[in-house]
């Protein structure tokens, strides 16, 4: 039997959680003899409450997990809040033990800090990327659903739980069984291995043309050193023109304004949750000089990046308002905010 020990962190992500189960569940139900266990574990107190509100009751500390083959850290909001040196240390033991070492959503951060992903890749929720990749350069994140590697397993949250447990069944058990269980959870759409992490812009299912979707993927690539627009639109087997026109209906703005919008959203979310040089930050997200960031960034938000680090005062916007301006920020607008995405 092959466990799997889910270390929940206070604020973890429910969903997240409920999907990498009981997709370990199903496939329990198709042999006689269950060829996967769970066990929930905890750092500070068995009851650990989820970011909406529900409890889950952890079976045993870490420090007292014996007899499994995975541990996979569950954390979601306010991933700095929860750091705890001897769960750190213990996942380096594990580490060195050879267990796999796996993480659901921002709890990628605490696997980063226990020094354990370096050299693996590694990904985590689209609205959190930009800054672990900041914070931890020796790491390769990449924007997919969830990775994979020798002993390393991450998932960018949500249903992506169930994505990798799926891929984790098929290593075990062959991919006959994880389509089967896939098909039992009535999960059509099996995202394999390498799958991009669609986010509010990119996705399919936005309404968008499919040369916007495209061009917007290719420029939230690129932000450190833009590419040149023309040489997107020639990509995309369009003229500069006509893409530009497609922004302007699709935004409201042209494809070059846009471009600095994304560009201005990275700066921000890196501005108010890292600590990272602010005329560094200006250089990482594609912009020629700190002048020029300052400039743009007090016209975007009506305040300068020193002052918007030190302020906690964040006004909420509108849902229903489409701009990476807002859509990429590092915290839920609408909702408190004092929680990280």
């Amino acid at each position: 039997m092959y466990t799997v020990a889910f270390l929940l962190l206070p604020e973890f992500s429910l969903l997240s959680i409920v999907s990498a189960t009981e997709t370990l569940r199903v496939a329990n139900s198709l042999y006689p003899e269950p060829p996967f266990r769970s066990v929930f574990v905890h750092d500070t107190a068995p009851q650990v409450i989820s970011s909406a509100g529900i409890p889950l009751q952890a079976e045993t500390h870490i420090r007292d997990l014996k007899d499994f083959d995975a541990i996979v850290v569950a954390c979601s909001f306010r991933h700095d809040s929860y750091e705890n040196a001897e769960t750190q240390s213990l996942i380096r033991r594990f580490d060195r033990h050879g267990k796999t070492i796996g993480s659901i959503e921002s709890g990628v951060y605490h696997i980063a800090r226990a020094g354990v992903l370096n050299g693996h890749p590694a990904t985590a929720h689209f609205n959190n990327l930009p800054m672990f990749a900041e914070l931890f350069p020796r790491i390769s994140f990449v924007k997919t659903i969830y990775t994979w590697s020798e002993k390393r397993m991450t998932c960018a949250g949500g249903s992506a739980g169930t994505d990798m447990m799926l891929h984790l069944i098929a290593e075990r058990l062959g991919r006959a069984v994880a389509a089967r269980v896939a098909n039992i959870m009535i999960f059509p759409y099996r995202r394999e291995i390498g799958a991009y992490q669609d986010d509010l812009f990119t996705s399919a299912y936005n309404g968008l043309p499919q040369p916007v979707r495209e061009a917007c993927r290719l420029m939230e690539e690129a932000i450190q050193k833009p590419v040149d627009i023309a040489a997107i639109a020639s990509q995309l087997g369009l003229s500069r023109r006509h893409l530009d026109r497609l922004f302007r209906v699709a935004f409201n703005c042209s494809i070059f304004e846009y471009y600095r919008r994304i560009r201005l959203a990275r700066a921000r979310k890196l501005v108010r949750a890292t600590r990272i040089d602010l005329a560094t930050i200006a250089e990482r997200c594609g912009f020629s000089s700190y002048a020029r960031f300052l400039e743009r960034y007090r016209e975007a938000y009506d305040v300068a990046p020193s002052e918007d680090r030190a302020s906690h005062v964040l006004p909420p916007t509108a849902p229903d308002r489409v701009s990476p301006l807002t859509d990429l920020h590092p915290y839920q607008n609408q909702l408190d905010p004092r929680r990280m995405v």
